[in-house]
């Protein structure tokens, strides 16, 4: 049989992960979880497929998110790090399958070959991937040996669904990201992608931004923004630059690259021969303020999807949220500093960062983000920096309330976000940007919240407030909990609901979480949303 399957698939090109190996089931779990984070695999045994069945969520391979949604299943690679984190409370089914994989004679089979095939992460439409989970789970645990054949023809309908959902429209979209992959020196354009994908203009923007979380053309500027960073390590001139990323010339490269990382490319240079590690989420928004894009830094949050399209080339060490895989890393990359939070450490812990580089521990409670800024720039050496930011701040907040209208300044305002949890308050120092800096009066019993706050439509009447301004992240889940609020009777009561002084910002991930956000960075982009909210009016 194998020597009839090798005359019709010949080794050579064109081969897929199919014709090379044989693939079996050699063991399944299934897991129900309800806690909001887990580690899967420290360093995943073999190669495995992960499926969701119940919540939303992501899951972090190797410091990398991708969404794990109901009827995704994910193959991860042996030595990976695998984790999960669910946006919404409630159980979570996850299922593990084992596989083992015996090359055909002669054959060679790598495990980038069956992932290209399966694309690392697919969703099948419907609910056949967990009727067939659930068949492999069922005969695997019976103690019947014989019904273990019944699980491996299960496995092998599940392998067959998931080759076969890399259809048409999956590989469409793959050929024009692989078109920019080997073209970004060339002029390109939506068209020329859509072209590629053979789809209609709209379709394929809407397609792709869908499939690879962010446009066609942001995609491409990502593209060759890293191939510079890349050149710029090799050593070459920036004179060179530009034209060998992509860029049409060196003015346009600069101005780009700037807006794409945030520092301009000789600044971007400097920068990187300090290896700096920040420990915390915190202390990421402190180090870009200062001009320093940390080399080592946990990007594997969801509310962290800017940081690391930006500077996931930069982060050369991905951080977790486990103590012994986080000292083991910054043992093997020895960076030259590391900024951290105090409380969120133990002492034992803090005792044996210390021994890998000088450390700074920024009192998470007891100091504001300013005193954090100042501290952090003089354990790096770059007070002068910091003030200079700091006065930048204060004229755009004067620059700001010119903007902001008197039913705005003069009344008594709460702050919410809206996520799949749930509505979220935003207590006084997660709103220092506005009741600190804009002098804007907090509602009754903000003061009371340090950082956010759950709470149901029906607790929003007790804050009395005059002004409501609502961040709605854009996912799903957000969106149908905002819808269920406007319609809510308790929301139509609202004292700002029926003067309609609600104003909704644009919803970024980072406004999801202050309280890990509590930055010199989040601030001033803040500070940007609300003058954009209220210049445009």
């Amino acid at each position: 049989m194998m020597t009839q399957l090798q005359q019709n698939h010949p080794q050579g090109e064109g081969q897929t992960a199919a014709d090379l190996a044989w693939y079996g089931l050699k063991n399944v779990f299934k897991d129900s979880v309800d806690k909001a984070y887990r580690l899967i695999y420290e360093e995943t045994p073999d190669h495995v497929i992960l499926v969701a069945a119940n919540r939303h969520g992501k899951i972090v391979i190797d410091g990398i998110p991708h969404p794990f949604v109901p009827n995704s299943a994910h193959l991860v690679l042996p030595g990976q790090r695998v984790e999960t984190v669910y946006l919404t409370d409630g159980e979570q089914i996850v299922y593990r399958i084992h596989i083992g994989i015996i090359p055909y004679d002669g054959q060679k089979v790598s495990s980038e070959c069956l992932l290209t095939e399966l694309g690392g992460s697919i969703t099948v439409p419907d609910a056949q991937v967990q009727q067939l989970c659930e068949k492999i789970v069922g005969y695997w645990h019976t103690g019947d040996s014989t019904d273990r054949f019944a699980s491996q023809a299960g496995f092998q309908d599940l392998l067959h669904l998931l080759f076969k959902k890399q259809n048409q429209h999956e590989n469409a979209l793959e050929r024009a990201r692989e078109y920019m992959l080997h073209h970004y020196q060339d002029t390109i354009t939506v068209e020329d992608l859509a072209d590629e994908a053979g789809m209609s203009r709209y379709y394929f923007m809407r397609s792709f931004k869908e499939k690879f979380g962010q446009s066609s053309m942001d995609y491409l500027a990502e593209i060759r923004t890293n191939e510079a960073k890349r050149l710029m390590e090799a050593g070459q001139p920036l004179k060179d630059i530009a034209l060998l990323a992509g860029f049409k010339d060196q003015h346009y490269f600069s101005s780009q690259f700037k807006k794409q990382v945030g520092l301009p490319p000789r600044t971007y240079m400097a920068n990187r021969k300090c290896k700096t590690a920040a420990y915390s989420w915190p202390n990421i928004g402190h180090l870009l303020t200062l001009q320093i894009i940390p080399f080592a830094a946990p990007i594997d949050q969801f509310w962290t999807d800017d940081y690391r399209r930006k500077y996931r080339y930069d982060v050369k060490v991905a951080l977790s949220h486990d103590y012994d895989f986080n000292l083991k890393a910054l043992m093997r990359a020895r960076p030259d500093r590391i900024v951290a939070l105090d409380e969120m450490i133990p002492e034992e812990e803090k005792e044996k960062l210390r021994h890998i580089a000088p450390v700074l521990f920024l009192s998470w409670h007891g100091e504001d983000w300013r005193q954090h800024l100042r501290r952090t720039a003089r354990f790096l050496d770059r007070e002068n920096e910091s003030e200079r930011w700091l006065l930048r701040y204060e004229e755009k907040v004067e620059t700001v309330l010119h903007h902001i209208p008197d039913s705005f300044q003069q009344g008594k305002l709460i702050a919410l976000s809206v996520s799949p949890r749930g509505i979220q308050i935003w207590g006084r120092r997660a709103g220092t940007v506005f009741y600190d800096d804009l002098k804007i009066a907090a509602a009754s019993g903000v003061d009371q919240i340090e950082f956010t706050r759950y709470v149901e439509a029906e607790q929003l009447a007790a804050f009395d407030a005059d002004v409501i301004i609502v961040s709605v992240m854009k996912d799903h889940h957000s969106q149908m909990v905002w819808e269920r609020l406007q319609h809510a009777e308790s929301w139509k009561q609202l004292h700002a609901v029926r003067n309609r002084h609600v104003y909704l910002t644009q919803g970024g991930h980072w406004l999801s979480e202050p309280i890990l956000e509590h930055t010199a960075n989040r601030h001033e982009l803040l500070l940007q949303e609300v003058n954009l909210l209220f210049s445009a009016r």
